[in-house]
């Protein structure tokens, strides 16, 4: 390392030899990091040979010759991401973000109401089938590895992508056939609404951060039930079975659908929801993507990941302390060995409630919150306040994923392949 900041000092110095000695120390770790995004061999050494030429021409804004191994990867994976971006063609445009690729080759001419019909029919699928979507058309598996993933022989996966290939393009054929206009494909669900609600599921891509993240999260909380939350949630009936007191009731921030209807902004609510004490300790988590209206930038999308954990045990077994003690475990886990700090906070249905902060490069960032419910969230329950507790935690996947692989711009997690 001391030999690699001595050529980088001496890079920045205008030494062409000390330059050429980098490239040589650093090629295998710039080639590996594009193929990895990009899984092609020519794109990969394009990549590598762009990332070196704009870092050659950025090496004097380096103030630290010891981060230049990461300075470097950073510039690799925004060139080989941009270069995967440019070289796909998406299902749908979705401002800056990509999407799920369409069927097949045949189809990249198609139109942008094509497009469109393509988005809302992807809304009539299955879970199943969604999870093999995103996983053939935007995490490109072959049917070798979805046949072996299902436990089925690659001639039956090909018969099921077949059927959801027919199945999709006869929605699409009814709504043509009816006229129907792009914009009001689904009558109850606004055109931007069936935008967001089409991105693909990260956390069923276990080669992308966000998936890989989760896979540590469910080893954390291994003896937890996961259960499915639905994306659209009546906040009238919410209301009306929790009271006043929500979670996000009136934020501005929210994707309304109607008088009624939102996208689910958080876990927290329709985790509340779904759940019932039956007298026995709640170990329940769920994951997902969830919705907020704001400007798309390096650190925030309007469609990003989640995971939730909630609790509920008798007094003698559970209590802050223990719940805190999980949560510490948990980001040991995700994030080993980094400087944390824990911070006070409020939420509306917490009677204590905490945000994790954790630190990288000088800047703290929350990744995770946790806090104990208020009596009457244990009452709504099922619950007994005077012998139960019930504690909750959520956790940001796409930063926690940003952390732990280093990852500088939360917008290229969805084409970053940790395969």
């Amino acid at each position: 390392m001391e030999q690699l900041s001595n050529a980088v000092t001496r890079a920045k110095a205008g030494d062409l030899d000390a330059w050429r000695l980098l490239v040589q120390a650093t090629q295998s770790m710039t080639c590996a990091v594009a193929m990895g995004i990009l899984r092609d061999l020519d794109l990969a050494q394009d990549a590598a040979q762009e990332a070196y030429l704009r870092a050659f021409r950025s090496l004097a804004n380096l103030e630290e010759p010891a981060a230049f191994i990461n300075w470097l990867r950073r510039i690799v994976i925004t060139v080989a991401a941009n270069l995967r971006k440019a070289s796909r063609t998406s299902l749908l445009r979705l401002d800056d973000i990509p999407v799920v690729p369409v069927l097949d080759e045949a189809e990249t001419g198609w139109s942008e109401a094509q497009r469109r019909r393509l988005a809302a029919a992807l809304l009539t699928l299955t879970g199943p089938e969604r999870r093999l979507c995103d996983r053939r058309y935007h995490g490109r598996w072959s049917t070798a590895r979805l046949a072996k993933d299902a436990g089925v022989d690659e001639a039956v996966m090909r018969k099921r992508l077949q059927r959801i290939r027919d199945k999709l393009r006869r929605e699409m054929e009814m709504t043509e056939q009816r006229d129907i206009c792009p914009e009001h494909l689904r009558t109850d669900l606004p055109a931007r609404i069936v935008e967001l609600l089409t991105r693909p599921n990260l956390t069923d891509l276990p080669e992308n951060p966000v998936g890989r993240i989760l896979e540590i999260f469910r080893g954390v909380y291994a003896d937890f039930t996961e259960v499915d939350l639905p994306e659209i949630l009546n906040l009238t009936e919410a209301t009306r079975a929790m009271g006043e007191d929500l979670p996000y009731p009136g934020l501005p921030d929210l994707y309304r659908i109607d008088d009624h209807r939102i996208l689910r902004s958080d876990l927290t609510l329709p985790l509340l929801m779904k759940l019932n004490f039956q007298g026995r300790p709640l170990r329940i988590r769920a994951a997902g993507k969830v919705y907020r209206a704001c400007e798309t930038d390096a650190t925030h999308l309007e469609a990003f990941h989640q995971a939730e954990v909630l609790w509920l045990d008798d007094r003698e077994r559970l209590d802050r302390w223990s719940g805190t003690a999980k949560v510490h475990q948990s980001i040991e886990m995700l994030l080993p060995g980094r400087a944390v700090k824990i911070v006070s906070t409020h939420y509306p249905v917490c009677a204590q409630a905490w945000e994790l902060e954790v630190e990288h490069d000088g800047i703290w960032t929350e990744v995770l919150a946790w806090g104990v419910y208020a009596d009457r969230i244990v009452r709504h329950l099922g619950a007994d306040p005077a012998r139960h507790v019930a504690i909750g935690a959520g956790y940001g996947l796409e930063r926690l994923a940003m952390l732990r692989f280093d990852v500088d711009d939360i917008r290229k997690i969805d084409v970053v392949s940790l395969a």
